[in-house]
């Protein structure tokens, strides 16, 4: 029985969140090929009602169910071990969760911002509303968003520097193969490559250079996916 991937979708069935990237990409290197997705949107849970949650990705793996990206991979790691690893070993495993920590960091209030208003322009129509609503209540209108973002990503490249130093001296953050600590990385960006024209990353830079690697895996899989600059 294929397994079923539930992450969020967008207007025309965009599939943007970076979390659900993650388990897309962890399922991918792990050599599933054959799995189903079904959207499931901010206003309409119904899809993942029998989870008695509201969280995704949801992956569903016959007759068992799992929520949260990080959890995702590491069921996939435990109960199939047979197949290409996502962490390597315990140490890897612990090193990926400190990334994890280190991306959402990365995330608020920085790149949160710089996309805020790209990310409201990809939502479906029927989520609009209550998205504003509680994205308002808590970073204030969405319109100051539009304007000033080129000076925020010059900031927010700066941040990064620890990533660009690991990959000027090897091609991915799991060394010389990817691991699930690159994909944790590689969701944020693949949801920024989704949502917005904006260039984050100078084409010079090493991380685009590793985004590059990234995009052509798995025979170019998330190069492929609906983006804002298609």
């Amino acid at each position: 029985m294929a397994m079923t991937l539930y992450e969020l979708g967008g207007k025309k069935n965009f599939r943007y969140c970076p979390f659900c990237w993650r388990s897309l990409m962890a399922l991918k290197h792990k050599g599933f090929d054959d799995f189903d997705r079904i959207s499931v949107y901010y206003r309409d849970r119904t899809p993942i009602a029998f989870t008695d949650q509201d969280r995704v990705p949801v992956l569903v793996d016959g007759d068992h169910w799992v929520s949260d990206s990080w959890d995702i991979a590491k069921y996939l790691e435990d109960t199939y071990p047979g197949r290409p690893t996502l962490f390597g070993d315990p140490v890897g495993r612990a090193n990926a969760q400190f990334i994890s920590a280190w991306v959402l960091q990365l995330h608020k209030p920085f790149l949160t911002a710089i996309l805020m208003w790209d990310a409201y322009q990809h939502l479906d129509p029927a989520d609009r509303s209550w998205w504003r609503a509680d994205r308002e209540a808590r970073f204030g209108k969405l319109e100051n968003y539009k304007h000033g973002r080129e000076e925020s990503i010059l900031e927010w490249r700066k941040l990064l520097s620890p990533f660009r130093v690991t990959l000027s001296e090897q091609p991915f953050l799991g060394g010389h193969a990817p691991a699930y600590a690159d994909y944790i990385v590689f969701g944020s960006f693949q949801w920024a490559r989704c949502v917005s024209k904006l260039e984050l990353l100078e084409t010079d830079d090493p991380i685009f250079i590793w985004r590059d690697r990234l995009l052509d895996l798995f025979d170019g899989f998330a190069r492929a996916a609906p983006h804002a600059s298609a």
